[in-house]
């Protein structure tokens, strides 16, 4: 019996120095996390409002391969199937500010551009129960290219930029910063950015906003990461950059961590999954997106980012690609 329990013991010990071998064998950045392609986007569109409320992922608005809409797109995460909504309240447009903007329950399209290049103030809530859409206070400055966060009932559009057409075009771009007050209808200027930017990405987490790239010129962007303190209207900056600089990202969290996905290098669209440790200060690398996506839309639920439309390989060639990502 004795001899058996031995042997056993060495079987298993070798198992395990095998695993850990294979482990420290494995490359630095090792990809991690699995891609799941889902149902399509009834028709190829970038540059969508996405949000969600419970099972329910809303896509508003958008630019079908260069022709603007206001379409809304409803998928149901368990039927993984879409149906239609109230089309919103012209115009019709695209790159309102990107984000999960979502609020108790209503989805918000922030401002946004026309493919005149019109850009807009305006502010639209829908709410998916009884399918209505509501127009709100308008924001203070015009913008396209923004991004917006929400923390207790306050939703702050950070960035962007005067003009329509795309990330990374003509300027000028802005480090302004307004926040709306859901329970009061009011917007107001909160403390600017630290340089200006348009096209970037934003997380809240912990009462705090995360800042994340963005263009900083046309054709350049940037692999900054800031973070807002809404409670003392302070930034702060020198925190560790993304590894890839781009724009057009969307940036999605599970727990503790933030995922940095797809974007813009300043001309196509890359497929870099990258995760922020908000603890440490601290990037690594995950399994890259399947289709390389920039002017996408981004909803975080049950555990999974879920990204939605987009562009590939660049600016109005619109993508009907739906996935998720599981870390």
């Amino acid at each position: 019996m004795g001899d058996q329990s031995c042997t056993k013991r060495k079987w298993l010990l070798a198992i395990a120095a095998g695993a850990l071998a294979t482990f420290a064998a494995a490359p630095s950045g090792y990809a991690q996390g699995t891609w799941t392609g889902l149902a399509p986007v009834p028709l190829p569109t970038e540059g969508m409002t996405v949000g969600g409320v419970g099972q329910v992922i809303i896509a508003a608005y958008g630019a079908a391969s260069g022709v603007d809409t206001n379409a809304t797109r409803l998928y149901n995460i368990t039927a993984d199937s879409w149906s239609s909504g109230l089309p919103g309240p012209g115009p019709a447009r695209s790159e309102a500010a990107y984000g999960d903007t979502t609020h108790a329950g209503f989805l918000y399209v922030i401002g946004g551009g026309s493919s005149e290049g019109a850009v807009f103030s305006d502010v639209n809530r829908y709410d998916p129960v009884m399918d209505v859409w509501t127009t709100v206070a308008p924001m203070l400055t015009a913008r396209a290219g923004a991004v917006a966060a929400a923390v207790d009932n306050t939703i702050f559009v950070i960035g962007g930029r005067l003009t329509a057409g795309g990330p990374c075009g003509s300027g000028p771009y802005l480090a302004t910063v307004e926040k709306y007050d859901v329970d009061t209808n009011t917007w107001s200027t909160v403390r600017a950015l630290p340089s200006p930017r348009a096209d970037l990405a934003a997380v809240a987490h912990g009462g705090k906003i995360y800042v994340f790239g963005g263009c900083t010129a046309p054709g350049s962007v940037t692999n900054e990461v800031d973070m807002y303190n809404p409670e003392t209207d302070t930034w702060t900056t020198g925190l560790a950059p993304m590894t890839t600089p781009r724009a057009s990202l969307v940036a999605g969290h599970s727990g503790q961590r933030v995922y940095a996905i797809g974007g813009s290098d300043g001309a196509s669209s890359v497929n870099a999954n990258e995760v922020y440790n908000i603890a440490s200060d601290s990037w690594s690398s995950n399994q890259p997106m399947q289709t390389p996506r920039m002017e996408a839309g981004t909803h975080s639920h049950g555990g999974r980012i879920y990204v939605v439309g987009g562009a590939n390989p660049a600016f109005r060639t619109s993508s009907a690609t739906n996935d998720s990502f599981k870390p």
